[in-house]
């Protein structure tokens, strides 16, 4: 039987270890949970979990959307533009006419992405909504997390900064943004600014223009190229037809084989190279255009070569009307290259 001893010897043990439960308890709940710590990883949490009440909990989304907002339309304007006093007042005033729609459709891009675990589809059938629009030129997509490098609280002003490392996919580069996080009414720490987004944007703007001028320049290469093959086949093209006659199956045979052995091959080996190469978001309809193009010459190429076998006037006016397309889709091309030389070519210093 028990003695009295051990038993109050056991009350004591149960009530200290009911003691240490209850502190851990209130130290979690009422200190750990209340730090700035706690709260930066609560938010990387809640991205895992898509749970969007925790998020929120933890990030004040509108003054942070409102203040970032500013701060990267100023620092795309500067790269963009310099520090041009005339474009950047008329731009300010456009900016200032999108920020409610463009924030409103960014919190929409958040709440899809907190709870469904993405962000709003980038298919290739959605490119060009305003939505994606806006989530492209911010790069959020390509951003990948990396650590948390620093956390520093100010204990007088009830202020806490962190620098929160990132992967920029599209700038290849890692970028450290600056946040602040100040406690609510509450208690909670919140995130309310990301201090630094005029930077971000102008690493980014600068990435961008490198890679287009890298994309011009080895697409360029690869046309010029090709231009310089397939027209010195066609000049051998031109010099078998003038020599002799079509009505001539020899004739015929020789253009024939100029078509499918050398004008068509160089168009096929055009597209094959064209397709291999990596292209920037803001140059994909000029990609795709120059594709198109590649198909109505192979096309074109195709029937010519078919018609000198088959004699039929439906296979040349078929390929004719390829030909047609491929040219005035050159004139597009052609258009949408100087645009881009024009906005980015000389602002690379």
């Amino acid at each position: 039987m028990m003695s009295s001893a051990t038993k109050l010897k056991l009350s004591i043990v149960a009530v200290a270890v009911v003691l240490l439960l209850l502190g851990g308890l209130f130290w979690y709940f009422r200190v750990h949970t209340k730090t700035p710590e706690y709260a930066l990883h609560a938010i990387e949490d809640a991205l895992d979990r898509n749970d969007e009440t925790l998020f929120l909990r933890h990030v004040r989304l509108d003054a942070v959307l409102d203040a970032g907002y500013d701060d990267f339309m100023r620092g795309t304007m500067d790269a963009e533009f310099g520090h041009s006093r005339e474009a950047s007042a008329a731009l300010e005033d456009f900016s200032k006419m999108l920020k409610p729609a463009f924030i409103n459709m960014l919190k929409d891009a958040v709440h899809t992405r907190l709870t469904t675990g993405e962000w709003p589809s980038a298919d290739v059938i959605e490119e060009g909504t305003d939505t994606e629009n806006i989530l492209s030129r911010i790069g959020v997509r390509d951003l990948t997390f990396r650590e948390i490098a620093r956390l520093t609280r100010d204990e007088e002003a009830q202020t806490a900064e962190a620098d929160i490392v990132a992967h920029q996919g599209e700038a290849d580069a890692d970028f450290t943004f600056k946040i602040l996080l100040v406690p609510s009414e509450e208690g909670d720490w919140q995130v309310v600014s990301i201090q630094n987004l005029h930077e971000y944007a102008v690493l980014l703007e600068q990435a961008r223009r490198l890679r287009v001028e890298a994309y011009l320049e080895e697409t360029d290469a690869i046309m010029a190229r090709h231009d310089q093959t397939s027209g010195a086949a066609q000049l051998r093209l031109y010099s078998v037809l003038g020599a002799g006659a079509l009505g001539s199956q020899a004739t015929r045979d020789m253009a024939r084989q100029i078509m499918e052995q050398d004008i068509l091959v160089d168009w096929q080996e055009r597209k094959d190279e064209l397709a291999a190469v990596s292209v920037p978001r803001s140059m994909q309809s000029l990609h795709q255009l120059r594709l198109k193009i590649c198909d109505l010459h192979i096309a074109y190429a195709q029937g010519y070569a078919a018609w000198m076998t088959d004699k039929n006037a439906a296979t040349i006016r078929g390929a004719e009307s390829s030909l047609r397309q491929a040219e005035v889709l050159e004139v597009e091309a052609s258009f949408l290259v100087q645009r881009a030389k024009r906005l980015f070519g000389d602002k690379m210093e």
